[in-house]
């Protein structure tokens, strides 16, 4: 889902100096910097990443490019990851990209194809320590996902909704309705938009009788989200390296100085961002 495309020179300045990623606002994963060497030129490379969302940048520094300034200036470029349009109404979209592309542009969420977000529903609840597993698309008796644990056969159902449809009290009947017909312990409702107040005093009180629901909204639904992103991270050596190869902008220069195992790139004075500070 993120690839490399050539942004502007300060739209990449700004983003590799961040310690929160641009898209999702969760703090940045850096890796520690590696030094290269071939014959005379000097190359340091260090990659920081979401966990989250995937977004990532590239800081580098560059010595002996150019033998007039060899060890007196050292050179900088950075390269950041580009996030690219994903359609969520197509259901063959692979589910690990749905999931990055939700927690980078959060209100897309009122577009997935509702298949493809119970997928992601029941990967959010696997990521968190249940045995999930979605039912049929159709005929499905008004359960979407159900979830094996501790606490007995919990069934979820998922409802894709814009952002001003709330969910009735109704619905939640309904749902207490299916529950009980198919031998659930308890129901969990997941909606990309809220719930009416009828709707969340309908499920306190059929929690009260022994029926127990739980109501997840949109904002609770991106913040499990982002938590099962965290938990299901990996990056593999092929995609890291990919990132650090790719190509990038030139950021500025500084004074020539040696490497440190382990330093923060960034940490390097750079004369364009510098003259950037005081402007």
């Amino acid at each position: 889902m993120w690839e490399y495309s050539e942004a502007s020179r300060l739209i990449t300045l700004d983003a590799v100096f961040s310690d929160t990623c641009i898209y999702c606002k969760a703090p940045l994963t850096k890796l520690p910097s590696t030094s290269f060497e071939r014959a005379e030129k000097r190359l340091f490379v260090q990659l920081a990443i979401c966990k989250v969302c995937g977004w990532w940048t590239v800081y580098r520094v560059h010595q002996n490019e150019y033998p007039r300034t060899a060890g007196i200036i050292e050179g900088y470029s950075g390269t950041i990851g580009c996030l690219k349009q994903l359609d969520l109404k197509d259901i063959s979209i692979p589910l690990n990209e749905a999931r990055q592309y939700l927690c980078a542009k959060g209100d897309s969420i009122f577009y997935v194809h509702p298949r493809v977000l119970e997928n992601i529903v029941c990967s959010i609840f696997k990521d968190l320590g249940w045995q999930a597993r979605t039912t049929a698309y159709s005929a499905d008796g008004g359960i979407d996902v159900i979830l094996d644990g501790a606490e007995g056969t919990i069934g979820v159902q998922v409802k894709r909704y814009k952002k001003e449809r709330r969910i009735e009290a109704e619905q939640i009947r309904s749902l207490a309705g299916a529950l009980v017909e198919s031998g659930f312990t308890k129901g969990i409702f997941v909606t990309t938009s809220t719930y009416r107040r009828g709707a969340k005093r309908t499920a306190k009180k059929l929690t009260s009788i022994g029926l127990p629901i739980e109501l997840i909204d949109a904002k609770r639904f991106l913040e499990m989200l982002g938590i099962a992103q965290q938990s299901a991270f990996e990056l593999s050596q092929e995609k890291a390296i990919t990132y650090l190869l790719s190509s990038g902008a030139h950021i500025g220069s500084g004074i020539h100085r040696d490497f440190v195992a382990n330093e923060d790139l960034r940490y390097r004075k750079s004369l364009l961002r510098y003259l950037l500070v005081l402007n």
